[in-house]
Formats: structure tokens, C-alpha cells, sequence
């Protein structure tokens, strides 16, 4: 799209929204349990979990899920792990299409949801048909406002495929189950919704409304919530506020590729090292943030925005405020008990 000839443009009053075609995101604590409700209004009668054995073998949200969907449960694979991998996805695909599901459900973190996103694009390779998925995230990675997927091939490098049937159709979220989910796994991933949040200020494709306006008040959220949410583990309200704050933190609209240089650097990382994606974020924000600072003026003045809204005084300069959101982010991310370097993650 073109803009109007003339002066220098203000970015924040010159763009374009391309809205996601995600049907509707249903929250509140105990919605987890009306998963039947859900595949209604999808207009789907055959259900399929997609999910990880921790959440399967060690909590009883996968049963109370099964239970929920009654006779419309028409199976469970509960073997992705972390980064998805691809001979799991391939092992759910051949289960999936001998279920005869009408419908994915995803339940966890970022690697079922984009595992069931990996399964959604292999059958569609296969019949040219596409089946539709629900999210029921249990971290705050935020994998399931995209139509992005990563999973990692067999010599442990990150593949990507992207479509816009692949954004799941519906979102679930609920505090209640968010209790399952350690602490040092919820914060660490809050730390990856910050990533998205601060990304998506100087994202080229993001839009000021609603896009940027929503990140800004979710790195508010996160930065009020996140350490309350560690101090107090067992406050589902907590936990609640911020699956809304994650939400916001990557608002759904269509975008393909990366995020952005933090983002980048997560992926490589992660799937050469095995190192969870909330990790990754803990390891690369801040320094990030800090670098554009000092040789990105234009990105660093959208940085720069965020000081407002975690309760800091702008120092007068773009960069010096984009230096101040960098120290933010490495106090917080150290607040929360996180490690800061690869040496300190080698170490643990």
C-alpha cells in the first residue's frame, strides 16, 4: 500500500490492519471445562487432543478435556514435546486422519499448538482440505493468535510453515488450568509474550490500532502481573489477567516470517540448543532492545514509548529511553529468577 507524497510520515498515523481469521476467544477461569460449547459453535462433532505428557500424565486437565467433549472425543496424542518435533507431528498426523476429527484441539504451550497447527498443514498437503483447531494454552507464549508454526527437523534445525487457516479458529483462555503450569515456566514465558509486545512496536506490518495500542497496555499487564504471579503461584485471578495480557501482547493479525531480531535469535537458539522459548526470550530481549537503542533511531523511538507504561521518566532522547526499557527488562526478567546469559543457562 502507498502513502500520500509529501513531508516525513508520522509511522503511527500511516498503516494498515490485516485482521486474523480467528472466530472468537472465549476467557474466564473454569472455560476449559465447556470445550463441547466450543466445538459447537465451531459447528465440529469429532474432536482430537493434541498435547504433551507432562500435562496428560501429571495434572487432571487432559481427563476433565476428554470428559468435557464426551462421545465427541475421538482421541488424544499426547507425545509432542518440547520444539516440536517432527517424527511426533508426523505420528499425530496418521492418528488424526484415521480418527476421522473434524477439529484439533491444542492444549499447553507453544509446542502443541504449533504442533497441532504442523498436523492441520501435513493433512492439507495430503487431501486438500483443512481442519480447524482451538487453543487452550496453559503458558503465556502466545503461539496461538498466529498462522505460523515452527517444529524442528530431524538435524535440529527450526522449520516454519505459515497460512492463514493455520491461526486456530478459536482461543480458550482459563486461569484455572494456568495453575498446572510451574511457576518458572509461567514467568519465563510471560518474558516471551514481553518479546512479542516489544517487537511489535517497530514490526513493519503492525498497525498502531489496534496492534501497537494493545501491546504497549499488555507490557503494562505484564510487567504489573508477572512478578505478583511469582510471588503468589496459586492466584488464578493472577493468571488470568495475564492469558488476557498475552492476548494483547500479540494481537491476532496476519503477518509472515519473524517478529523480529530477538525473535530470530530464540528461534536459532532454542532449537540448536534445546533451550525453551520463554528461556531464549530471557536470554536475548533486553540485549536486544539495549543494541537498537544505539543504531536504530526509528525503532528505538517506538522503544521508547513503552517508559510510560512500566512507570519510568523519559531521560530526554530516544536512545537514552530505549537504554532505560532495555534495564527494565533485564531487572524484571532477573526479578523473576531467570538466567540472563547462555553461560548462566549452561551452568543450571
Amino acid at each position: 500500500m502507498s502513502l500520500p507524497a509529501g513531508g516525513q510520515v508520522d509511522s503511527s498515523l500511516a498503516g494498515c490492519y490485516v485482521a486474523s481469521p480467528v472466530r472468537f476467544m472465549i476467557y474466564g477461569q473454569g472455560t476449559a471445562k465447556k470445550l463441547n460449547e466450543v466445538i459447537e459453535k465451531l459447528g465440529a462433532s469429532k474432536a482430537f487432543i493434541i498435547t504433551g505428557q507432562s500435562l496428560s500424565t501429571k495434572t487432571p486437565v487432559i481427563k476433565e478435556a476428554e470428559a468435557s467433549l464426551g462421545s465427541a472425543h475421538v482421541g488424544t496424542f499426547n507425545k509432542i514435546g518440547q520444539h516440536a518435533p517432527i517424527g511426533a507431528i508426523r505420528e499425530a498426523t496418521e492418528l488424526v486422519k484415521s480418527s476421522g476429527a473434524d477439529v484439533l484441539i491444542s492444549i499447553g504451550g507453544g509446542s502443541p499448538i504449533d504442533s497441532a497447527k504442523a498436523v492441520a498443514y501435513q493433512i492439507h498437503e495430503a487431501t486438500g482440505k483443512w481442519i480447524p483447531s482451538i487453543a487452550v494454552p496453559t503458558t503465556l507464549s502466545v503461539a496461538e493468535t498466529t498462522q505460523n508454526a515452527g517444529f524442528t527437523a530431524e538435524e535440529k534445525k527450526k522449520i516454519a510453515v505459515s497460512h492463514p487457516e493455520l491461526v486456530p479458529k478459536a482461543v480458550v483462555y482459563d486461569g484455572d488450568i494456568a495453575l498446572y503450569t510451574p511457576t518458572n515456566l509461567w514467568t519465563s514465558t510471560g518474558i516471551r509474550s514481553l518479546d512479542h509486545a516489544v517487537e511489535l512496536l517497530y514490526h513493519p506490518l503492525a498497525s498502531e490500532i489496534p496492534t501497537k495500542r494493545l501491546a504497549l497496555e499488555a507490557i503494562r499487564d505484564l510487567f504489573t502481573y508477572l512478578p505478583l504471579s511469582k510471588s503468589d503461584p496459586k492466584d488464578g485471578t493472577v493468571r488470568q489477567k495475564l492469558f488476557l495480557a498475552c492476548y494483547a501482547s500479540l494481537f491476532p493479525f496476519l503477518y509472515t516470517g519473524g517478529v523480529g531480531l530477538s525473535h530470530s535469535i530464540g528461534h536459532a537458539l532454542g532449537a540448536t540448543y534445546s533451550i525453551p522459548h520463554g528461556i531464549t526470550s530471557c536470554l536475548t530481549l533486553a540485549p536486544v532492545v539495549n543494541l537498537k537503542a544505539s543504531t536504530k533511531p526509528d525503532e528505538a523511538k517506538m522503544i521508547a514509548r513503552v517508559l510510560p507504561y512500566i512507570g519510568k521518566e523519559s531521560t530526554g532522547s530516544d536512545e537514552g529511553d530505549a537504554k532505560l526499557v532495555s534495564k527494565a527488562i533485564a531487572e524484571l526478567v532477573e526479578n523473576l529468577g531467570h538466567k540472563s546469559t547462555l553461560t548462566m543457562v549452561s551452568e543450571n
